[in-house]
Formats: structure tokens, C-alpha cells, sequence
């Protein structure tokens, strides 16, 4: 896990100052990993409730200021537009919804699990500037929103 750490901060820009939506956030190691960046607003979503109320505790007992929520990517209401959006992805039919949640020029950062390859589907979302950083647990796009 820390090497897909390394990986993704590696994907990145610095984050000082900046919002975050992590989908697919599991018990938030991610979210405070970006929160102890700088990070100034940082969400985290995942499906798996039991995932969320981990992540929650961890929130109640040690606060840094990140909120969770649980929601299906499928069903992924626009939560505003942030800077980033950082998702693991099994699939490229979300990424529309993906976008939605982005400010024009805002980068998503995609770890595609499973041999998935997303750059056809990037660039039919209106992504540019795509940068595949490759890792044994999923590759890693990057892409920014330009339209």
C-alpha cells in the first residue's frame, strides 16, 4: 500500500490549499494521508458503509476536519467542485459523473484496477493532458478537465 501511496502523491500536484474528493475511500487512509498535505477540504465516499463508520470513528477520534459519506459511485451525487477527485475505478462508464464533480482545469487522478485501461475514456469526457504512471496494483491516470 505505501508504494501506491508514493505512486499516487507522485500523480499529484502539491496540495496545499486545495479540495479533494477520494471515491472508493475505504477506512480514509487516503483522505487524511491528503488532509496532512495541506489539503483544505478533503471528502471521502465509499459503498461499504461498515468502510465509512471506520473511517468515521477514526475522524471522532483523532479529527483533522474530513467528512465521509457513504454513496455508490453509479449514484454519485455532485458534491461541488473540487480541485481534485481521486477514484478507483473498475470500470470507465462513471467518469462523466467523475468530471461532474470537478472545477474546469481540475484534475482527476484514476487508479484503474483490474487491467482496465481509461484513456479512451478520458479523452471522450473531455480530459487532456493524460499521464498513465504505471504500479502493480493498478495503474494510475492522471488527467485535467477541460470541458
Amino acid at each position: 500500500m505505501a508504494d501506491q501511496a508514493a505512486t499516487l502523491l507522485e500523480a499529484l500536484p502539491d496540495l496545499a490549499g486545495r479540495s479533494v474528493l477520494v471515491v472508493g475511500c475505504g477506512d480514509g487512509r487516503y483522505p487524511r494521508l491528503f488532509r496532512g498535505k495541506g489539503a483544505r477540504r478533503v471528502v471521502g465516499v465509499d459503498a461499504d458503509q461498515v468502510l465509512i463508520a471506520a473511517a468515521q470513528r477514526e475522524e471522532e477520534r483523532d479529527p483533522v476536519g474530513i467528512s465521509y459519506e457513504v454513496h455508490q459511485l453509479s449514484r454519485l451525487p455532485v458534491m461541488g467542485a473540487f480541485d481534485i477527485v481521486l477514484a478507483f475505478l473498475d470500470s470507465s462508464d462513471h467518469l462523466g459523473r467523475l468530471a461532474a464533480g470537478l472545477a474546469m482545469g481540475g484534475l482527476l487522478v484514476a487508479v484503474a484496477t483490474n487491467g482496465l485501461t481509461l484513456e479512451e475514456g478520458l479523452r471522450d469526457n473531455g480530459f487532456q493532458d493524460i499521464v498513465l504512471h504505471r504500479h502493480e496494483s493498478g495503474d494510475v491516470y492522471s488527467a485535467r478537465k477541460v470541458t
